[in-house]
């Protein structure tokens, strides 16, 4: 069954900020997520702020999101680039 793919506000507004090769790059593992967001470099988020999100790894870039399983949909909330401040 396909996902939907949803980008919070602050997700959408850190992917214009980023160059457009590299937005093409993130876009694109977006729609492949659409399929099985659940493959690839996947870590489920500990603590009381990561409690049902995970982490992808895609490149450098970090998609933190919460999947929905009753509506089978996710939600992006942030797209980081791997830096020692990206999950403070």
């Amino acid at each position: 069954m396909t996902w939907s793919v949803r980008l919070a506000k602050e997700a959408a507004n850190q992917l214009k900020e980023l160059p457009p090769d590299r937005q093409e790059f993130v876009l694109s593992h977006l729609r492949a997520m659409k399929d099985d967001p659940f493959s690839g470099d996947l870590v489920r988020l500990k603590g009381q702020q990561g409690k049902g999100r995970f982490r992808k790894r895609v490149g450098r870039y970090r998609l933190i999101f919460t999947p929905y399983y009753s509506e089978h949909m996710i939600e992006i909330s942030q797209i980081l680039i791997r830096s020692e401040k990206a999950y403070r």
